[in-house]
């Protein structure tokens, strides 16, 4: 039996080397438990490599935890047992634990992490969590002590029927880290099945002690959670106390000696001129990209003609919009996309109605500033239009043929990727030599990194978070950021700011938790062209190409004139 702790949790620690040993002695472990998986792990392999035949899993483990860990530790360390070796025989496994010195043993590798129908396989053939129990059960009576892993109902009652003292109740492997599992039992649940499992244990065997270890319970607040649910009288740590705390520690040091290696470059008073211009109109950061873009922007405001932006998904608008358009207010905004062809070409060139013609948005008066998206999208002849008139600054009415003056620039948007051309390949040749030359890319968040903690105060700030509000960022943490691709731009950024401000500011984020907070870039995918999205294009083309002669379009898609007013009013084409 373990000796007391007067009332506070045993802290087992499974570990594979000889300053992992020490390290958890001296974080005051109260024992070890010397298994391969542990070993696998310092060797860079996920913990289930343990359970492959990728090593005699019994030589390992002695190979290691007689020369590393016995000589360097004082406190209790448990051998790892095997059941499966084809020599294998309980009186052997106690013999092993007596002449090399360990204080117990603990059956792994173990038939609890096997899927179900390899456990019963394993039982049929003499090899299953009877026979670890049983070499458990002699270890235990020759005075050693003895841990058993147990994960199933059944195998938490035979323990306990055999008198074992220690049982750990495992929940499969660890989640988190780059090497984590799946969570597949929320911490509730856990709590839940333990407690059960414990009260089984305890009616039969009062004097067990009964341990946690794996699953969802990766972090101290998830063990008090837990605990909170069901008595325990311990945990067991694998790889929340070996792989996950050194991809952190050494994640962290690593990432602040390349922050400290970074120097900021010298920049001379035009470029700072610049950034304070584009700080007035709400850019942030500091980097190359950031700067080109600015001069190129800074360039393009000065002149008044129809320009193209080209961005990603997910950047924000509001700073480009003001940077070409200072005095804006709430400038009028279409989309090639979402209107129809007749509702866009309206809004855009207006129609003639009794008593004269009706303004649409290039020759309103007092409408200095359009913004176009996706014009791409729009119908080649609409397109084409528009690139006409634009580039003779008036537009024609078809009814009486009257020359009416463009007065409004349009801002033509296009979402792009940074590796797709400037330009859509839809777009039709006329605007494309119209907007030649005079498009600008803003650099997607992934290109100015070096800026990411700008950004995200900027961000903050917008949402009326202060410092205060957020938890701060290890090194790590920064690291894993930078390394991310943002698919969605500032949008995805601002989500991760929503989920850190709901943290709570207690204790700093490290990598390993930052990384839970990020998209996994579904956000940022634009929505397919669905099915109706299609029917309405196709019936727009041909109103078109048919001057929305309704008998006439029918007959072009092969469909009666009743089922075209159907389809239309079931699409929003009535009007």
């Amino acid at each position: 039996m373990m000796p007391s702790t007067s009332g506070r949790l045993l802290i087992g620690a499974a570990v594979g080397s000889g300053i992992a040993a020490q390290t958890a002695e001296v974080g005051g472990a109260d024992l070890l438990l010397a298994v391969n998986a542990a070993r696998m792990r310092n060797m860079g392999a996920p913990s289930i490599a343990g359970m492959l035949p990728c090593h005699a899993a019994s030589a390992m483990t002695d190979a290691f935890a007689a020369r590393e860990i016995l000589p360097r530790v004082s406190v209790p360390v448990l051998l790892g047992v095997n059941c499966w070796d084809p020599d294998f025989t309980p009186e052997a496994a106690l013999d092993r634990v007596a002449e090399q010195g360990f204080a117990g043993a603990v059956n792994f590798p173990n038939a609890t992490l096997m899927p179900r129908a390899m456990r019963q396989m394993l039982d049929r053939a003499g090899r299953g969590f009877r026979r670890e129990i049983e070499t458990l059960a002699r270890v235990q009576a020759a005075g050693y002590r003895a841990l058993y892993y147990c994960g199933a109902r059944e195998h938490a009652q035979a323990a306990a029927e055999a008198g074992l003292d220690m049982i750990l109740l495992n929940f499969g492997w660890n989640a988190g880290g780059s090497l984590g599992h799946a969570r597949r039992a929320s911490l509730e649940e856990v709590g839940l099945i333990a407690r059960d499992y414990a009260a089984l244990v305890r009616r039969i065997h009062p004097g067990a002690r009964i341990l946690l270890e794996g699953g969802p319970v990766v972090s101290a607040e998830d063990l008090g959670h837990v605990a909170r649910v069901a008595t325990l009288d311990g945990y067991v740590g694998g790889s929340t106390l070996d792989r996950m705390p050194y991809e952190e520690s050494v994640t962290n040091r690593i990432a602040g000696y390349r922050q400290a290696g970074r120097r900021q470059d010298e920049l001379t008073q035009r470029q700072e001129a610049l950034l304070r211009w584009g700080r007035g109109h709400g850019f942030s950061g500091r980097s190359k990209p950031v700067l080109a873009c600015l001069e190129h922007l800074g360039a393009l405001s000065r002149a008044r003609r129809s320009l193209a932006v080209t961005l990603e998904r997910g950047m924000p608008l509001a700073p480009v919009l003001s940077a070409l358009d200072r005095r804006r207010r709430d400038v009028p905004q279409v989309d090639g996309r979402t209107d129809p062809g007749p509702r866009l070409s309206r809004r855009l060139f207006g129609h003639d109605a009794e008593g004269g013609n009706e303004a649409g948005l290039l020759t309103a008066p007092g409408c200095e500033t359009i913004i176009v998206r996706d014009i791409d999208r729009a119908l080649p002849s609409l397109q084409q239009r528009l690139a006409r008139s634009l580039a003779s600054g008036a537009l024609v009415t078809s009814r009486r043929r009257r020359r009416i003056r463009v007065t409004a620039r349009v801002i033509f948007l296009f979402e792009r990727g940074s590796d797709e051309p400037l330009l859509p390949d839809d777009l039709h040749p006329d605007l494309v030599a119209l907007l030649s030359g005079w498009t600008v890319r803003l650099p997607p968040l992934r290109q100015r990194v070096e800026d990411l903690s700008e950004v995200m105060a900027a961000l903050a700030a917008e949402a009326g978070l202060d410092a205060a509000d957020l938890p701060p960022l290890g090194a790590g943490a920064l690291e894993r950021l930078r390394r991310h691709p943002w698919p969605g731009n500032e949008a995805e950024l601002a989500r991760v700011i929503g989920r850190l401000a709901a943290r709570g500011a207690a204790g700093d984020v490290g990598g390993t938790e930052i990384a839970a907070f990020l998209d996994d870039g579904e956000a940022a995918r634009p929505p397919p062209e669905t099915a109706a999205d299609l029917e309405k294009r196709q019936i727009v083309e041909a109103l078109w190409r048919n001057d929305f002669h309704r008998g006439r379009t029918a007959e072009a898609l092969h469909i009666s004139r009743k089922t075209l007013y159907n389809r239309m009013a079931r699409l929003g084409l009535k009007d």
